[in-house]
């Protein structure tokens, strides 16, 4: 079968873990598939990337632009059909939420959470409209359905009506050559590098609403009421939210406590993770929740909130706290911080459950649930 991949949506360091997604899910797609080819759509900021990741697949460079998304839906709602005609794909695999209403082949589109749906004063009014119709326009023509977790599919079933049996579940993974513990050379450098503090705690989020920095910083300055203060790496996009942890991070009085770094280079994400003497994870809404488990992966001990799907990715493996009470959150922080059996419980156990997911699994996975909708199609 020849299956084309739409990648137009993925702006590279901008989109968080949906980039993680299709970089991994791309490699282990094509790596030992003899009988399947892949012909991948790209964007002009993506442009290269592709070719390295999955060297002999067909990358087709399209003259748009990811960060102009009414064009490039517009884009890939008019010109992406004509396109898939001409490379003779049998199904497009449209990666990023959304897919064209009118395609020549059958469609599998990957939902990562219905956000929009479920938190709508995240979103501007206008863009939320726009989110709404173009994504359930998506999901009522698509011939299947990716989610990332069980949580995401049972709101697909229960908000738009969709039959279970045509949604599969393929959990997101970690790269465990990537993600591991590492010398204490390799750590030194990388806290000099950007002047991380001797002991933090760590926060891999993009600064969105629901990411709930707000509460944390309360937590934080609950903590250093008691005594008990630690300091706080962000790391992630700077996004639409930034002015607004700015003015909680002052209001708060952590000015001296917290380092945001911003976006950083793939390579250099696990080194801060090892570095880390925790990672703290209080999102109100999740699709999946990737950082929790490449913590585990890292040796780390994680603290995260209590929505799902969070317990069902990290099992018993986190120290779980309800992410609305920040006295809660401080609580959490503190246990982990201080408690050195529970911390080698959680390490031991993160381990474990950090093993239970790769990317060779989410591939294989994937790719049997697209050739199973394209031969049912044929």
């Amino acid at each position: 079968m020849r299956i084309g991949i739409n990648a137009l949506y993925l702006l590279p360091g901008k989109v968080g873990g949906t980039e993680t997604y299709i970089r991994n899910l791309v490699t282990w797609l094509v790596k030992g598939d003899r009988e399947n080819t892949y012909v991948i759509f790209v964007n002009r900021e993506s442009a290269g990337i592709f070719e390295a990741l999955a060297p002999g697949c067909e990358v087709v460079c399209c003259p748009i632009r990811a960060s102009n998304r009414p064009l490039r839906i517009l884009w890939e709602q008019t010109v992406l059909p004509f396109q898939i005609l001409r490379r003779k794909t049998d199904l497009l695999f449209s990666a990023g939420m959304t897919t064209p209403f009118i395609c020549p082949v059958p469609t599998v589109l990957v939902l990562f959470d219905l956000q929009h749906l479920l938190q709508p004063e995240n979103f501007p009014l206008v863009y939320l409209l726009f989110l709404k119709t173009i994504i359930f326009l998506s999901t009522k023509v698509a011939a299947g359905i990716v989610t990332i977790s069980e949580k995401v599919k049972r709101d697909v079933v229960d908000l738009y009506n969709m039959p279970p049996g045509r949604i599969a579940v393929t959990h997101l993974a970690v790269d465990h050559l990537a993600f591991h513990p590492r010398k204490t050379a390799e750590i030194e450098a990388v806290r000099t590098r950007y002047g991380l503090p001797d002991r933090f705690i760590l926060y891999a989020a993009a600064s969105l609403p629901h990411k709930n920095h707000a509460r944390l910083f309360a937590a934080l300055k609950i903590l250093k009421q008691r005594g008990e203060g630690t300091r706080l790496v962000l790391i992630g996009a700077r996004d639409k939210g930034q002015e607004a942890i700015a003015r909680n991070i002052l209001a708060a009085g952590l000015s001296q406590d917290v380092v945001f770094t911003g976006w950083l280079p793939f390579e250099d994400i696990p080194l801060i993770y090892c570095a880390s003497a925790a990672l703290v994870f209080p999102t109100l809404n999740e699709g999946f929740g990737l950082p929790v488990l490449e913590a585990m992966a890292c040796g780390v001990p994680v603290v995260c909130s209590s929505i799902e799907p969070l317990p069902e990715v990290a099992g018993d493996a986190a120290r779980f706290v309800d992410a609305y009470d920040p006295a809660a959150i401080a609580d959490g922080i503190r246990a982990v911080l201080g408690d050195q059996d529970l911390r080698d419980r959680l390490i031991a156990r993160g381990f474990k459950r950090a093993a239970e997911f790769t990317w060779e699994n989410t591939a294989l996975k994937t790719r049997s649930f697209l050739l199973s909708v394209g031969k049912a199609r044929l």
